[in-house]
Parts: structure tokens; sequence; C-alpha cells
């Protein structure tokens, strides 16, 4: 960029602020902006005007190199780490962990990247793998996953159930905090896009609370406090009546 002095039509001169570019190989120049009439110690006070403002205009030339080539999620996935240590999740995962030793991958990491992908944008796990794993921040998740890793970490979170809810209930409580004097109870249904009833006991048809009757079930029942934290769940078979899943979720707070 420089300053040229150009004339109008009438002979009257000004400054502009003119910067270089090449177009199809030439050379061509661009008014960027006007700096008003030439007069005596004008060009003086310009020059002292711009010079306050040099580092910003070589970081505005610095950024001209820049490319962008990859972009990441990384504002919601801090929140939910945020989430996950104060609500001792982490920590939780953690103590799971160390009783596999011989586990080949890093159970936190890849239910964090689980957890985050319900934020973000629910889908499927492998849609997780194929699409939404790279697009995560790097350093917060790992990019090297393989799919079966995330499957296999369902099979731990289902074989230590209880072991979550307990050290999640008792987790940063002590007996004079912890007030299980009311809990709230709810159930609720969750299809499966098929009608197959031989692939276990849990599918099966039921009376659908999302008006799929032409759908498998199954029935998950949830328990809270009152402050809306969970305290622990249920899966039942698909045609299972409410009032029979009372028992055993009496039996879990007794």
């Amino acid at each position: 960029m420089f300053i040229k002095t150009t004339k109008n039509s009438k002979g009257t001169a000004y400054y502009h602020l003119v910067e270089s570019y090449r177009d199809a190989g030439k050379v061509k120049q661009r008014t960027l902006m006007s700096l008003g009439r030439v007069s005596d110690g004008k060009l003086d006070s310009l020059a002292e005007a711009i010079s306050k403002h040099t580092d910003k205009l070589e970081v505005f030339s610095l950024a001209k190199d820049v490319d962008v080539q990859d972009t990441y999620h990384l504002g919601p996935l801090l929140v939910i780490k945020k989430m996950m240590d104060g609500l001792g999740i982490s920590k939780c995962l953690q103590v799971i962990q160390a009783k596999h030793p011989k586990l080949e991958f890093d159970l936190q990491k890849v239910i964090f990247t689980q957890i985050c992908s319900r934020f973000l944008k629910p889908v499927s796990k492998l849609a997780l793998y194929d699409n939404w794993l790279q697009r995560m921040y790097p350093q917060m998740i790992d990019h090297d996953i393989a799919v079966q890793h995330i499957y296999r970490s369902m099979d731990l979170l289902c074989k230590h159930k209880e072991d979550i809810e307990s050290f999640l209930f008792r987790y940063g409580k002590d007996l004079f905090n912890i007030n299980v004097d009311v809990v709230l109870y709810d159930l609720t249904t969750l299809r499966f896009e098929s009608t197959r009833t031989d692939l276990g006991e849990l599918r099966q048809f039921g009376y659908s609370k999302e008006m799929r009757s032409d759908c498998t079930q199954i029935v998950l029942g949830l328990l809270t406090n009152t402050e809306g934290i969970p305290l622990c769940c249920e899966v039942h078979p698909g045609n299972t009546f409410e009032g029979n899943t009372l028992d055993g979720i009496v039996d879990r707070i007794g």
C-alpha cells in the first residue's frame, strides 16, 4: 500500500491510499480510501497517523497468509467436560478403567466422545465413527479409536451399571446432605425400526408412547431426585405393564 496524489477535473489534488494487486498476471491498483486534499504539512501528519497503526497493518498483512484447512468443535466439548468432572462421571470412568488393566483403549475418552455426540448431533454409533469423530477437537478426544472400541465401551457400561449408579449417587455427598425422601419415577418407550421379536426377550410389541405400534420396543424406567439428577434406570421388555415395574424399582432404592 502507498499514498498516491491524484487530481480531479478542476485541478484539485487529493491524497489516496492505494493498493497494488495482480489480476490475470497484470499489476493493477485500487483505491482503498481518500485521505483528503493536498495541503502543506498534510502528508507528514498522514504519515504520523498511519505509523500509529503499523502493528495492526502488519497483523492484517500476516492474516492474508493464514490458510484455514480444518475446523473443529471445541466450545461444547469444554462445557461437557466441566459438567462430567463436576458430577463425578470422569472420576467414575477412571475407576472402571482401573478394573480392566488390559483394556486396549481409553474408556474415558471413548465415553466422552459419545456423550459429546449426543449433545452436538445425536446419531448412531456407526455414524459417529464415520462422520462426527473427526470433527471434534483432537486434543480432547482420540481420533484413532476403532469402531469396535465404541461398541465395547457399551458392554463395559452395562457390566458396571450398578457400580456407576452407586458411585455417582455418593459422589461429593455425605450422610448429612443425601436427601432421597422424595424421588421421581417415570417410564417411556423406545422403539426399534423393526418387527422382529426373536432377537432377545427385550424387543417386544406393546403400548407405544410414541404411537408406533408397528414397531417393537423396550420400556425404560428412570428414577431421579427432585433436582432431576438420575439415580438409576431399568430396562424392561416392550410388552411390560407399567405397574409391574414398581416392585423392582422399590427394591433398588430400599
